[in-house]
């Protein structure tokens, strides 16, 4: 007994420096640093900046109108594009005619 009175103060110190160290190895593994937490920060307020100018779903869905506009006025010119093709072949074998006459 009158080991433990006389190192009480010692044991005492040395659970409180053990539990000390224990609840900063806890700390520290699951709480990050501050530096990091700033690049953590930083990037992630990058990546918010990107979606934001990106285009909004209706964006998307007037562009895909657009787009389906002008695929159908594509469509639209193709038998007038097709007659103009006709009549180009049909005036280069006209001059091809004419070449081999000796016009």
């Amino acid at each position: 007994m009158d080991f433990i009175l006389e190192w009480y103060k010692a044991f005492l110190t040395v659970g409180v420096a053990i539990v000390g160290a224990a609840a900063l190895a806890w700390l520290r593994s699951t709480f990050v640093t501050k530096t990091t937490h700033e690049k953590l920060e930083q990037r992630l307020s990058v990546v918010e900046s990107t979606i934001e100018e990106m285009p909004s779903s209706k964006d998307i869905h007037d562009l895909d109108k657009r787009l389906i506009e002008v695929s159908t006025k594509i469509d639209g010119l193709n038998p007038q594009l097709t007659d103009i093709k006709r009549l180009t072949d049909l005036l280069m074998e006209n001059e091809l005619r004419g070449t081999r006459n000796g016009d």
